[in-house]
This record gives structure tokens, C-alpha cells and sequence, in this order.
């Protein structure tokens, strides 16, 4: 009869993953959902301007010469005319002589003086007089001495640290390694008893 079956083996170690499978193919895409609300309606623009007016049209024929009207009735008769024009005068005979001037009479009272009028309107203001010339400039002063250097101000503030630049993209992943080595085979079991 055959022997016991010697023990199995310690197992060997997990060999390292296997590289990832390929991406599996998009799904077919879904059916269009179904039409939104229609959105309320805008408010009406504003109203355009009024166009330019159309040019004036053709003037029409002039109409036919209406029926004569009948005659008016035969005006009032006219005022009489003026009287003819006196005839000429005969001459002026000779004057006579003048008779003598009589004595003068005496001179009246004086009249009281009358009341002063109103005083006239100021006359407008004459024109401005022409401006005098420019005088001569005056000789220049002599040049003042130079003031002394003043004291240096204090060094500024140092300026805030500019923001850190974007973290640069990260590299690609490495190929997988080898697979480890297979695990020892483990001892072989003990001989089992031999049959009858």
C-alpha cells in the first residue's frame, strides 16, 4: 500500500503585484435628460429712434379753371368832383406908414425860480489807460552759500518674502521590479508505515 502523504510544504512568500490591468472602456452614455422650463421672458428694448421723415411728395396737377361767376352788381355812383381852383388874387396895395411906438410899460414882478431838475445820469466810465512800460530788471544778487548736507535718513524696513512658487509636477511612477525568487520546498514528510 502507498505510504502517508508527507505534510505539505511552508508556502512560499507572496511574489510583488503585478502591473495594473488596462482601463476598462467608457460606459455608453446615458440618455439626454429631459428639456428645462422654458426661462421667462426678457424685458422689450428700449424703442428705436423716430426714423428721418420721408421727402416731401410731387405736388399735384393744378385742377381745371372753375366756372366764371356771374357779374357783381353795379357799383354806387362816385362823389361829386372837387371845386375848380380859386383864380388869382389881385395885387396888395401900397402900405401904409408906421404910426409912432408907444412908451414901454413898466416890467413885471419876477417869477418864482422853478424847481431844480433831476440830476442827469453819471456818464459811462471812460477807457482804462494804456498800462506804463516795464521797468528794467534789477541786477542779480549775489549767490547765497551752500547750506550743509543733511543726515541720511534711516535704511527701510527689509520688504515682505515674495510668495513660494507652485509645487513643481510630480514624476513618473518606476517600473514594477522583478518578481521575487520562488520559496523553498519544504521538507519532505516521513515515510509512512509499510502495508500488510
Amino acid at each position: 500500500p502507498t505510504g502517508v502523504t508527507g505534510a505539505t510544504g511552508v508556502t512560499g512568500a507572496t511574489g510583488p503585484t503585478g502591473v495594473t490591468g488596462a482601463t476598462g472602456i467608457t460606459g455608453a452614455t446615458g440618455a439626454t435628460g429631459p428639456t428645462g422650463v422654458t426661462g421667462a421672458t426678457g424685458i422689450t428694448g428700449a424703442t428705436g429712434p423716430t426714423g428721418v421723415t420721408g421727402a416731401t411728395g410731387i405736388t399735384g396737377a393744378t385742377g381745371p379753371t372753375g366756372v366764371t361767376g356771374a357779374t357783381g352788381v353795379t357799383g354806387a355812383t362816385g362823389p361829386t368832383g372837387v371845386t375848380g381852383a380859386t383864380g388869382i388874387t389881385g395885387a396888395t396895395g401900397v402900405t401904409g406908414a408906421t404910426g409912432i411906438t408907444g412908451a414901454t410899460g413898466p416890467t413885471g414882478v419876477t417869477g418864482a425860480t422853478g424847481i431844480t431838475g433831476a440830476t442827469g445820469v453819471t456818464g459811462a466810465t471812460g477807457p482804462t489807460g494804456v498800462t506804463g512800460a516795464t521797468g528794467i530788471t534789477g541786477a542779480t544778487g549775489p549767490t547765497g552759500v551752500t547750506g550743509a548736507t543733511g543726515i541720511t535718513g534711516a535704511t527701510g524696513p527689509t520688504g515682505v518674502t515674495g510668495v513660494t512658487g507652485a509645487t513643481g509636477i510630480t514624476g513618473a511612477t518606476g517600473p514594477t521590479g522583478p518578481t521575487g525568487p520562488t520559496g523553498p520546498t519544504g521538507p519532505t514528510g516521513p515515510t509512512g508505515p509499510t502495508g500488510p
